[in-house]
């Protein structure tokens, strides 16, 4: 028996990147590029963090430095920020995972200035992740 009857080829779900908090936002970004290779697709701020996305490949790395007012350092344990997943529609993939056993975390939101419709749900452990479509797939 197929554990997994979903062909991700046939849905078009494709690994975007892996988010990882960090406490040198500037020292992490030198670190992928100059010493890995990775290539720089962008960098932006919210309120709450500033992030910078670096690609090898298709894969990628979100490196965040949170800038909230009394969030702590980083440490194994907290590092891990979410799993990002690239999908043809973020409003459906987030009812259908719902359907499954995770939690909306956040509604799936079209964000003009980023050109995507963005939402963030749990698995059933707990663990974060976002969904992300380009708007006008929704």
């Amino acid at each position: 028996m197929n554990p997994n009857p979903v062909d991700p080829h046939e849905t078009g779900v494709v690994l975007s990147l892996v988010a990882v908090r960090v406490s040198d936002l500037q020292g992490s970004s030198d670190f992928y590029r100059r010493g890995l290779g990775f290539a720089l697709e962008r960098e932006f701020a919210t309120p709450a963090f500033d992030a910078v996305i670096l690609r090898a490949g298709t894969a990628g790395i979100e490196l965040i430095r949170p800038t909230e007012v009394g969030d702590t350092e980083p440490d194994h344990g907290n590092m891990f920020n979410k799993i990002v997943l690239n999908v043809p529609d973020a409003a459906a993939a987030m009812r259908c995972a719902v359907e499954y056993g995770g939690t909306e975390v956040s509604p799936v939101v079209e964000h003009a200035s980023y050109g995507m419709a963005i939402g963030v749900l749990a698995d059933p452990d707990g663990h974060r992740l976002e969904l992300v479509s380009r708007i006008g797939s929704l």
